[in-house]
């Protein structure tokens, strides 16, 4: 078992003790990595190495990731035979080791590090890492005279990806930084060493900055009775209730300073109460005009655009699934997925105009994403700009029902449409089916379109078929429940 630290395990340790302590000591009680979890990954890896392309002829460190005092000596052999530009350079200090994407040596011997990340701007964390990476360089020999970040930038265009990336100095921000840099490691070592997990409460950093894979485990039992579940509570306000043992609703003093709408809200969790604008619903489905469309799209989101004309992390829509409802009742399903390497929008936009009749209604769930996705469309096509326009100013939100008139309990902090489904129409379930959220389904079509093997390619095709019909399914089914409301 590894009883050292690394980059990677130092921030888990800034964002979670038990965290930290969990990854090294106890890591099957992890959550799997989920796929689309493992897409993020494999697209660093993929902007990691278009980003070596801009340095030209650098000297990556070739030895098994897994072996790391080999790495180390491969590094230190590469900086003394003068190599002047190093990918995945490794150094190890203070039981703590580190892989800097980029190191670059200055003419006065001194050297930068530049770390890439496949954002679109700059995060804290990414400030924290650099802080870490300096540390262990400096302490292993190496004079650092500055920190760089380099990240995506969302006014590239394809197909030139020259200006794909910017690079940013953040030396001024990371000298403010590193002198926490020891004090950290030094304590982090000694909480893995521990024979015991950490006691530490669960709080807003159990997804700050990241989601903790520890998440299913620590809060087994908890439910959606928590304190950080109190709308417009701040992240202070929060730690500070944590900190003095307050986690669930009911532990709350009554005296505690809230807002009438936070009183509102921990009383209707607290009383399990049902409430149901009825008047309010009937207001807004009166607005509807048939035919009724119910509209899903899936979308690509990359870091690196393929598409002429793309941005990166642009919304590219690959799927729709659109259930049409007569006045009469009478539903006839409609649907589109791109099964192949090449842009998608096109054929995807004719398929749509022809489904969407020129009149009616279309009901969406959570409108500013399916009328961003059709804007945009719109833009791309000008010649289908009318009927994509017209479209999108037909979109009716069925998220508003539940945001201002329709509250439950079991829907727990969130009004997605996930979380409404199962308590309004528990025979409908996305459990059953092979991809069950939309970042799973991106990662599902970017697999698919390049699967070479037929009956593989049919499967994936017939998930991602039946996770969008699912979808807008589910958008009728609770329509025909809101109707017979009284």
């Amino acid at each position: 078992m590894a009883t050292h630290l690394s980059k990677s395990k130092y921030l888990s340790g800034l964002q979670c003790e038990k965290r930290l302590w969990l990854e090294i000591n106890d890591p099957d009680k992890a959550s799997d990595t989920t796929e689309s979890q493992q897409r993020l990954f494999d697209q660093g890896k993929e902007v990691g190495i278009l980003a070596r392309s801009r340095f030209g002829e650098g000297y990556l460190i070739n030895t098994d990731r897994l072996k790391i005092y080999e790495c180390v000596k491969e590094t230190r052999d590469a900086i003394a035979r003068g190599e002047s530009i190093i990918f995945e350079a490794t150094f190890f200090y203070d039981n703590t080791f580190v892989m800097a994407d980029i190191i670059r040596k200055n003419d006065d011997d001194s050297w930068d590090i530049i770390e890439v990340k496949s954002a679109a701007h700059l995060k804290d964390e990414y400030i924290a890492d650099l802080a870490a990476q300096r540390y262990v360089l400096e302490g292993s020999g190496l004079e650092i005279k500055r920190t760089l970040i380099m990240y995506i930038n969302r006014e590239c265009v394809h197909p030139d990806l020259s200006n794909l990336f910017v690079i940013e100095d953040v030396t001024d921000k990371v000298d403010n930084m590193i002198g926490k840099v020891s004090g950290n490691v030094n304590k982090f070592n000694n909480v893995i060493m521990l024979k015991n997990e950490p006691e530490i409460l669960i709080g807003p950093q159990c997804n700050d900055p990241y989601a903790c894979p520890f998440i299913e485990y620590c809060w087994q039992g908890i439910g959606n009775r928590t304190v950080f579940g109190i709308p417009r509570l701040d992240n202070d306000r929060k730690l500070e209730l944590r900190d003095r043992g307050i986690i669930l609703l009911e532990q709350l003093p009554n005296d505690y300073p809230l807002t009438q709408n936070q009183c509102k809200y921990i009383e209707w969790v607290l009383n399990g109460k049902i409430e149901i604008d009825y008047k309010g619903i009937r207001k807004k489905l009166s607005k509807l005009e048939y035919p009724i469309h119910f509209l899903d799209f899936e979308t690509d989101s990359s870091a690196i655009p393929r598409l002429n004309g793309t941005r990166p992390f642009e919304k590219i829509p690959f799927q729709y699934s659109c259930h049409v409802m007569q006045e009469n009742g009478e539903i006839e399903h409609f649907e589109y997925l791109h099964s192949d390497l090449t842009d998608p929008r096109l054929p995807l936009v004719e398929s749509l105009i022809n489904c969407i009749k020129e009149s009616g209604s279309i009901i969406v769930y959570y409108a500013p994403f399916e009328r961003d996705v059709l804007t945009s469309l719109a833009r791309a096509f000008s010649g289908h700009a009318p009927q994509l326009n017209s479209i999108a100013e037909r979109l009716w939100d069925q998220l508003d029902i539940f945001k201002r008139h329709y509250k439950h309990p079991d829907f727990g902090n969130s009004n997605s449409l996930k979380s409404v489904l199962p308590v309004l129409i528990p025979e409908l379930s996305y459990e059953d089916l092979a991809v069950k959220e939309g970042n799973q389904a991106q990662s599902v079509w970017n697999l698919m379109i390049r699967t070479e093997g037929k009956e593989e390619k049919n499967q994936m095709i017939q998930d991602l078929k039946d996770y969008c019909k699912m979808d807008t399914l589910a958008m009728v089914e609770i329509h025909n429940l809101l109707k017979k409301l009284n």
